[in-house]
């Protein structure tokens, strides 16, 4: 289990609200509290006893739901937004990460952890984990590498992207050499809501739909 001080996460959580993605037990949402939080909030899909009784004990929120479900997006805003021991879990990362922008007002801190790979290419790569390949582990699909971890997040109207988190970790897997593949924790904040966001998810040639669509690229002519 990571840190809160691992992470490098805020010393002082006064004033502001935390949710955390993927709690677990929810020892960071109780963290939060401590520290001054105002609101905190944990999502798992799954429970478990050791939960039930942290929130119990401690007082923050917790929603068993599905990252990928449409509840997920009617939540509120936070200022700090945590995602850690997730990305490697789900077959689509760059959606992840553009639904956690959903979760962030301008100037809102995210601070993501995950596996990736740490082959020497300047390349954005994802290294993918078929079958049962990573930690023997089924549910683990990819690692990315940094350099395609921060640029996952720059086009997803994050900005100041840093590197807070990377213990020596080796992993012992059966096709995966050990020095491949490790873990990183970034930081990012969140910026406007980039144009460009729009104009990569509309087609080659937006003048052909309508204005509502194309609005925040360019008119038709």
């Amino acid at each position: 289990m990571k840190s809160w001080e691992a992470l490098r996460l805020p010393e002082s959580m006064s004033g502001k609200t935390f949710v955390d993605i993927g709690c677990w037990e929810g020892s960071m949402c109780a963290q939060a509290l401590t520290r001054g939080a105002t609101y905190s909030l944990g999502i798992d899909y799954c429970s478990s006893p050791e939960l039930s009784k942290n929130v119990d004990e401690h007082g923050f929120s917790f929603l068993q739901l599905d990252i990928f479900s449409e509840k997920f997006l009617s939540l509120p805003e936070f200022d700090v937004v945590l995602c850690a021991g997730v990305l490697y879990h789900v077959e689509n990362p760059k959606s992840l990460i553009s639904r956690l922008r959903k979760l962030c007002h301008k100037g809102s801190e995210l601070y993501i952890e995950t596996t990736y790979f740490k082959g020497e290419s300047d390349r954005p790569l994802m290294l993918y984990h078929p079958g049962d390949s990573l930690e023997s582990n089924v549910s683990n699909w990819w690692s990315p590498s940094e350099r395609c971890l921060t640029l996952m997040l720059l086009e997803s109207s994050f900005t100041d992207v840093e590197v807070v988190y990377r213990p020596e970790i080796e992993y012992v897997t059966d096709d995966v050499p050990s020095s491949e593949i490790g873990r990183i924790g970034l930081r990012a904040i969140a910026s406007d809501i980039a144009s460009q966001s729009l104009l990569k998810a509309l087609p080659r040639r937006p003048e052909y739909m309508p204005d509502s669509a194309c609005r925040g690229s360019r008119r038709r002519r």
